[in-house]
């Protein structure tokens, strides 16, 4: 007989995860863990915490003493509690810095704002900077020489395109050809003709990926392996080689004064110092690397572009760098980062602290002011303001409660900002971190009117149905909001008066279906509403210009998925490009009315792009002169456009009657041919001429009946039938 042991039947055997004893781990920590090592504390982080200041006068030993009580009484206005050391020489004398160790890094870095260019005498200014940031400046290299000048590239007159006698304007599309090369051509658009290619201006493989305008159309800027080509002149000459090895995006400031490549990081965790980096246009120099890791602490690129620019190319933002908790955790980004440009570095030596900040956006007016939307946190709501830079003054804010989320349009003129806020009024949060809002949501428009010196009024506009879409006059006083579903939307055109309170409502369309973009034309009056994407493909324009608004034509182009304003208001275009359901690809082009003037179909077309104008400001005087002689004006321009009709016409006649003559030269000599073989002929064919004419009396009439059908069908016979 057997004993059983129950108890240890029913044990469980824990699994075992231990490695074999001969395993050998291949794998290092940096390529497995590369994120968190990131993370580990370092021992040297009170470094943070001291600076080194320089600037100060070189004293003996005799007065040492009374430069320690001067400078004691400057720390101490900031914070008491400092450890300052002196470095001496061995006679004693100082050397003209110290070292000064405050309690916390944010003490560290107020004092670094307020030491750094403080004036201790007319001839002392400090300098400080942080230890940390002594240690992490790069070792000089060995072997670095002076930059050879570039050799200056004269590729003519970068503006050469805005002198064309009758106001031509340009743009460029990429295609691919029958062969699948891709083109970038650059065309001359002519009113009611084929465009025309601009003089060299078609190249296979004029860029890898994608091609751009500069702001101003002096440039044409294409992405390569190694880094960024420039293009200009009249003949699309090279102006400027970018090197940057693996470039994705790019991207320029308003006034064509600088540009940013940002190349992705090699290895997973590695971190790439120069990965982001900023160029001189007008030199072709390098003028800062930044480390997306170091400003994001992420590798990968949260959007673009990265850099927002001010309206004068004086300032660049980004995000603040995400602080952490004591836990390590990573918190909400709670500021801005504002950089000269000048001396690529913080304005003030501080970020704009803005708690929960959301977004933000340059004024593209003529005062550099940034808009904030700041998403609320309980018991704080959300918060949009204006700020002054490089004051850092607010100039106003406005807080409202329960924003689910949030949209800022400027108007182009930087006259008006308008921010779209959706709101809720009870929300619950699943334990799956799914929001849901009980009893709807609702759509408002809060408005800042800049244009009132005096004071920033904010205008308060709800609406009756889910916003859409929204655009603003570009140097006007109107606007205009989408609001419905996809099934059933309808544009509202308000006006801001004045001497209201709320922006009046000026139109009401007809609701239409799958209408989701809104845009007005750059000199204002004339507007597009679109369906892009839709298989309908409706674009609406409209006429705002008068006291009532009108819709003056619709137009269809099924799938289109992009559209565009020429930089003169005067010609629309809708293009069906890669990306797009549809394989019909191409583009039209329509007047401001809505009349269709070209189709042109592309294989495979990814880009259109106008060629932007720089901005020209005419006087006052020159404004009302040009009114004055608008009709003069607008007569030779319809004499001139009648003229190139004729001349057109003329051209296709000539070419026609070229073409008749050639074909007449071609008939006569093979009827002469014809003529000298006649004999020959006769005699293959026994005396018969098969050429000869026929007469009518020659020629005998047969009548043939042909059955199309046959069925047997029953009929009642005759008595004479019956009987036979």
């Amino acid at each position: 007989m057997v004993d059983l042991d129950v108890n240890k039947e029913n044990e469980e055997v824990e699994p075992s995860f231990d490695d074999p004893e001969d395993f050998e781990d291949d794998i290092a920590d940096e390529e497995l863990l590369g994120d968190v090592l990131k993370q580990e504390p370092l021992i040297d982080e009170y470094e943070e915490n001291c600076l080194i200041l320089f600037g100060l006068p070189i004293v003996n030993k005799e007065k040492f003493p009374k430069l320690q009580a001067v400078v004691a009484k400057v720390l101490n206005g900031i914070n008491t509690s400092n450890k300052v050391e002196y470095p001496v020489d061995a006679d004693g004398n100082t050397k003209g810095c110290l070292f000064v160790e405050w309690e916390s890094k944010d003490v560290a870095q107020y004092a670094l704002t307020v030491l750094n260019g403080y004036r201790l005498d007319k001839n002392h200014a400090f300098s400080a900077i942080s230890i940390a940031d002594m240690k992490s400046m790069e070792k000089p290299d060995e072997e670095w020489e002076a930059p050879k000048p570039n050799e200056y590239v004269n590729v003519g007159d970068l503006w050469s395109w805005m002198q064309n006698p009758r106001c031509r304007d340009q743009f460029a599309v990429q295609f691919e050809d029958n062969h699948h090369v891709p083109h970038v051509g650059i065309y001359w658009h002519v009113k009611g003709h084929e465009p025309e290619v601009a003089d060299e201006g078609q190249k296979p493989n004029w860029t890898e990926s994608v091609f751009k305008w500069t702001p101003y159309g002096s440039y044409l800027a294409t992405i390569h392996g190694r880094g960024i080509a420039l293009w200009g002149g009249p003949k699309f000459q090279r102006y400027l080689r970018f090197e940057h090895i693996g470039v994705q995006y790019f991207d320029f400031s308003p006034c064509e004064n600088f540009m940013v490549t940002y190349a992705p990081a090699n290895s997973r965790w590695g971190e790439d110092d120069n990965c982001l980096q900023l160029w001189d246009i007008r030199t072709g120099e390098m003028l800062k690397g930044f480390s997306l890791y170091a400003l994001t602490l992420r590798n990968e690129m949260p959007c673009w572009p990265f850099f927002q620019w001010s309206h004068d190319d004086k300032y660049f933002a980004c995000p603040k760098v995400p602080e952490r908790d004591r836990l390590e955790k990573q918190k909400k980004v709670n500021g801005i980062a504002v950089f000269d440009s000048e001396t690529l570095q913080l304005v003030g030596n501080r970020y704009l602290v803005i708690e929960n900040i959301r977004q933000f956006s340059w004024s593209p007016g003529d005062k550099n002011i940034i808009a904030y939307y700041s998403e609320a946190s309980e018991p704080i709501p959300a918060e949009f303001g204006l700020i002054s830079i490089p004051s850092g003054e607010k100039l106003r804010s406005g807080r409202v409660f329960n924003v689910a989320e949030a949209q800022m349009f400027w108007q182009e003129s930087g006259a008006r900002l308008a921010v779209h806020t959706v709101r809720y009024n009870k929300k619950t949060i699943k334990e799956n971190g799914e929001v849901k809002y009980v009893g709807g949501v609702k759509s408002h428009l809060e408005i800042f009117e800049l244009s009132n010196k005096k004071d920033i009024a904010i205008m308060h506009l709800p609406l009756s149905e889910p916003f859409i879409n929204f655009g603003w006059e570009p140097n006007g006083d109107k606007f205009c909001v989408l609001i419905g579903s996809q099934a059933k939307a309808t544009p509202f055109i308000y006006r801001i008066e004045p001497l209201k309170h709320s922006p009046v409502c000026i139109g009401q369309l007809e609701a239409g279906v799958s209408l989701n973009t809104v845009c007005f034309a750059p000199a204002g009056g004339w507007l597009a509403i679109l369906a892009l994407g839709s298989t309908g493909g409706n674009i609406i324009f409209v006429d705002t210009n008068g006291q009532e608004v009108k819709r003056t034509s619709i137009a269809e182009h099924p799938l289109f998925n992009k559209a565009y304003w020429d930089p003169t208001g005067r010609y629309f275009v809708s293009c069906c490009a890669v990306g797009a359901r549809g394989s019909d690809f191409g583009f039209r082009l329509y007047t401001f009315q809505g009349r269709e003037l070209l189709r042109k179909n592309l294989d495979r077309m990814t880009q259109f792009k106008w060629r932007p104008r720089p901005p020209v400001k005419l006087s006052e005087q020159k404004i009302k002169e040009i009114r004055k002689n608008l009709k003069t004006t607008s007569a030779k321009f319809d004499r001139e456009d009648n003229e190139e009709k004729v001349k057109a016409s003329q051209e296709v006649i000539d070419k026609r009657r070229k073409i008749m003559g050639a074909f007449d030269v071609i008939r006569r000599r093979n009827l002469d041919l014809i003529e000298k073989t006649k004999a020959d002929r006769l005699q293959l064919r026994n005396g018969i001429d098969t050429e000869a004419e026929v007469h009518d009396d020659d020629l005998v009439e047969e009548t043939i009946t042909i059955a199309l059908s046959t069925q047997k069908t029953l009929t009642i016979l005759s008595e004479e039938d019956e009987r036979d």
